[in-house]
């Protein structure tokens, strides 16, 4: 099936099943931090074209503009050395050469700064986060962070929601030792080979219930259709986020997997037991089915970039599979994945249960890099009824 970008209708029309029922909780906050190293970046990506100019800074000092000094086309990044009044930096260009707008971001670094740019969507504010610690919230499309050390690499996330969508981008920048032109070109090969060491990168979704146990309240028993309600007990997953690649358990899972040394990938959907309880003893067990769960690709293999989609819509085993009473979950997301780790994605999903969304990259064997994209938990109980429940925005939920 198809999702519209607006307000699918398998979400807007799916009912939270009675196995999804928690307290009211709201979004996960990451860590904050005063944005004082946040100023206005010089070198600033122009997403309509995908090449660098000069903000307005830039253009106050540098009349000249951004000029490139040399591009290095590699097998699994693409990044160029720049140059405006005076000041040298490396930049990574590898999003910014995507076809879609949207999901162009790019980094441009020197040994005491990084200007971070991402596209302008129109979002009330875009909240930006360095390793994880909120840094500024902007209604900008790019700013210059100088709270970095020479020689370090910074994971920049930025996030913002825009046309009925979340957005986010993640960036790794590189961070020179010098500025030199030679210094520059090494690290510009530090890049490519950091890049060249993931083989594969993994997309996770997962939406599982926090609590030990879950009932259904009176109001909505008679009314969900489905065929457990009044005096059962449904077993929750009862944990917390966790960014293990496998273990956790949940309701329903979407794990896929795009290979940057060949073109297939894979897609590996799951949903796990619902069991129901009835004074302390398990009556009925049941899987969802996982049908409605799906993972692809939707553009060619080059080696440095992927444009994936996914989407999970998970029926209640014991309730109605169709209807106005129909419960389940409803995710979708569009991504870009990057060799080198960074990423743009945007997408919805139906506030209940918790949900968490990861990125993992391979280098070899079981040896991965972590990047988390999304963590949320159960929004209101409101989303225990048909027309109420609001849809979430991925990648916005960081507390702000």
């Amino acid at each position: 099936m198809q999702w519209q970008r607006s307000v699918p209708r398998a979400l807007a029309a799916a009912a939270v099943p009675a196995v999804l029922l928690a307290s009211s909780l709201t979004p996960a906050s990451a860590g904050e931090a005063t944005p004082r190293s946040a100023g206005e970046a010089v070198f600033v990506l122009d997403s309509a074209h995908g090449t660098f100019t000069t903000g307005k800074q830039g253009l106050t000092g540098h009349a000249a503009g951004v000029k490139p000094v040399a591009t290095y086309i590699g097998r699994a990044t693409d990044t160029q050395l720049l140059t405006a009044g005076g000041q040298k930096v490396i930049a990574d260009v590898t999003l910014a050469a995507s076809p879609a707008k949207n999901e162009r971001a790019a980094w441009a670094a020197s040994s005491h700064f990084v200007d971070v740019s991402w596209p302008d969507l129109g979002a009330g504010r875009y909240t930006v986060y360095r390793d994880g610690v909120r840094i500024a919230a902007t209604t900008g499309h790019s700013l210059r962070d100088t709270g970095v050390r020479a020689g370090s690499e910074v994971n920049y996330q930025i996030s913002g929601e825009a046309g009925g969508l979340g957005h986010t981008w993640g960036l790794t920048a590189t961070v020179p030792t010098a500025d030199d032109t030679a210094t520059l070109t090494k690290t510009a090969q530090r890049v490519e080979e950091r890049a060249r060491r993931y083989t594969k990168t993994a997309v996770v979704w997962r939406s599982f219930i926090r609590q030990k146990w879950a009932s259904v309240p009176k109001e909505l028993g008679s009314i969900s259709g489905c065929k457990y309600t009044r005096g059962y007990q449904y077993k929750g997953d009862n944990r917390g986020f966790s960014s293990k690649v496998t273990g956790p358990s949940f309701r329903a899972g979407l794990r896929g997997v795009v290979y940057w040394t060949k073109s297939p990938y894979d897609l590996f959907p799951e949903t796990g037991w619902t069991k129901v309880y009835r004074n302390g003893v398990e009556v009925d067990r049941r899987k969802a089915s996982t049908r409605g769960i799906d993972f692809r690709t939707r553009t060619r293999f080059d080696g440095k970039t992927r444009a994936v989609h996914g989407e999970i819509e998970a029926t209640d085993p014991f309730c109605p599979s169709g209807g106005i009473r129909r419960a389940g979950i409803g995710v979708f997301y569009d991504a870009r994945l990057a060799r080198n780790g960074d990423f743009y994605v945007s997408g919805k999903y139906r506030q209940a249960p918790d949900h968490e969304m990861y990125l993992y990259g391979y280098t070899s064997g079981n040896r991965h890099s972590t990047k988390t994209v999304h963590q949320s938990k159960m929004r209101s109980l409101l989303c225990l009824s048909q027309p109420a429940c609001e849809l979430g925005t991925i990648g916005n939920s960081g507390g702000y």
